[in-house]
């Protein structure tokens, strides 16, 4: 019997996230790793973002504050980040990734990555680049809710 869901774009959207991140989390904990995939992804925005606050690293990750806290606290007692003061104002901090989290997202991002390439093989090439089109579209539609 159908559900409202099977003719929902963001259901069918929410399934698909979520199908695809539990292969991804299959694959890295297959690589000996306990890190999320979330948490993957804050190392992934302060490596190629630089240090910044826990704001803005909530803003690039679409995490909510005490979510993306929580998870730099894990990181932290991992060694994978460090809070430091902000040079302009001591009261500040920022995140900043170590050298040991710049090791573990180089070791695991290729795996990730072709983890990702096999769970959108389905697709031909015109497919995915409309589907990244389209959720692009999406995304840029629903950013500052």
């Amino acid at each position: 019997m159908k559900t409202p869901r099977d003719k929902s774009i963001g259901a069918q959207m929410h399934i698909a996230s979520q199908l695809m991140r539990r292969r991804m989390h299959h694959r890295i904990h297959e690589l000996g790793s306990k890190i999320t995939l979330e948490q993957l992804a804050v190392l992934e925005m302060l490596k190629f973002h630089g240090a910044m606050n826990m704001s803005e690293l909530a803003h690039l990750t679409v995490k909510e504050n005490a979510v993306i806290t929580r998870m730099v606290d894990i990181l932290e007692r991992e060694a994978y980040v460090e809070r430091k003061p902000r040079a302009s104002d001591r009261r500040a901090w920022e995140i900043h990734i170590t050298n040991n989290g710049l090791k573990l997202f180089d070791e695991l991002i290729p795996d990730v990555g072709k983890e990702l390439q096999k769970a959108t093989e389905c697709l031909t090439k015109e497919e995915y680049e409309e589907g990244m089109r389209i959720m692009i579209k999406i995304i840029k539609h629903n950013q500052g809710f």
